[in-house]
């Protein structure tokens, strides 16, 4: 049992070091943003256009939100953007000398993927949700419709029930009565 606890022990220590030394050889993530967002030139033309076309993407979304077949469009067109990253991105690394001071392109594509690629997908999360919002509640009409028709066609058949069977009522005394005449 002391040889199961040694080994333990050790294991522990280990993983700890190892978190040690992961968590203190790497900067943090508010480093690694504050070098990034230091790293670009934010006064570029190219980058003030890029984020104005974000931002009039994000303002058609919200104006034609209640446009289903505009946001499907929407949506197929900013996912083609999205896929089109990678080569957008080779693009941009072989033609970087014609509109920008330094090039922001490198292989892993990381510069596209956060200014270009992560902004198009919250986007593109907020069309799905709002077709999903709309679908359920397209749901929720049709379905009260159909609870509608069926209490109408239950109403119906109760009153063609009651009417027969009232009917039936009177038919039974008049019969009833013929038979007391009779006797």
């Amino acid at each position: 049992q002391r040889v199961m606890g040694s080994a333990a022990e050790q294991l522990e220590a280990a993983v700890l070091r190892s978190i040690r030394n992961a968590t203190q050889s790497e900067g943090s993530l508010r480093d690694d943003i504050l070098g990034f967002y230091h790293a670009v030139d934010w006064s570029e033309r190219w980058l003030s256009v890029l984020a104005a076309f974000i931002v009039l993407l994000g303002v058609i979304s919200v104006c034609t939100r209640r446009h289903s077949e505009v946001q499907m469009a929407l949506l197929i067109f900013v996912l083609c953007l999205v896929y089109s990253a990678e080569w957008l991105n080779r693009l941009g690394s072989t033609h970087w000398r014609s509109f920008a001071t330094q090039n922001y392109f490198d292989e892993r594509g990381v510069f596209i993927s956060v200014l270009f690629s992560a902004p198009l997908l919250v986007i593109a999360f907020g069309l799905l949700i709002n077709a999903l919002r709309t679908t359920a509640r397209l749901l929720i009409d049709v379905k009260k419709l159909q609870f509608q028709k069926e209490k109408k066609a239950r109403d119906r058949r109760d009153k063609a029930l009651a009417e027969a069977t009232a009917a039936a009522a009177a038919k039974g005394e008049s019969t009833a009565a013929e038979r007391k005449k009779e006797r």
